[in-house]
């Protein structure tokens, strides 16, 4: 898998999709380490700086434009591309629960992770997102044993709680 702007994927037109093995061990690299939350590229650079393992770039808090009554939708995506010409670790970006188009769009503008995400205004609550289509692995939330099976089950290479 070649990179761009020193980040994982180059998620190029015409590439076979990745690997179950390639996208665990992606994920892998990732342990033990801090990702932090940035909304700016600025941030990221800082939080590059001060050791962190990746960066997840985020418009605004979620939960705050929820509380605010709107709808948590995946973040900007030119917001996103300034964060990955900044920084060399990945960068990851959520997208809402079975939103697959959010998915694809995070891929194409060349996302390291993305976080198929509960915290995020849910597309579709029945339905998450067929990971197995993507190049990108995908990191999903999990309340339970069940849960992360069931993502595991639909293609995601790493479980938070």
């Amino acid at each position: 898998m070649t990179t761009q702007n020193g980040n994982i994927s180059s998620n190029g037109a015409g590439q076979e999709t990745a690997t179950w093995r390639v996208k665990a061990g992606l994920a892998q690299m990732l342990k033990g380490g801090v990702i932090m939350d940035v909304v700016t590229p600025e941030h990221a650079k800082i939080a590059e700086e001060a050791g962190a393992c990746a960066v997840m770039a985020l418009e605004r808090v979620p939960a705050d434009i929820r509380a605010n009554g709107g709808v948590a939708r995946m973040s900007d995506p030119d917001m996103i591309q300034g964060i990955i010409e900044t920084v060399s670790i990945p960068v990851m970006a959520k997208a809402r629960i079975g939103h697959f188009v959010e998915a694809q769009i995070l891929e194409a503008i060349g996302v390291d992770y993305i976080d198929e995400s509960e915290v995020l205004t849910p597309a579709d609550e029945m339905y998450h997102i067929n990971k197995h289509n993507f190049k990108v692995p995908f990191v999903c939330g999990c309340r339970n044993l069940g849960e992360a099976l069931r993502r595991v089950g639909e293609g995601a290479a790493m479980i938070r709680t």
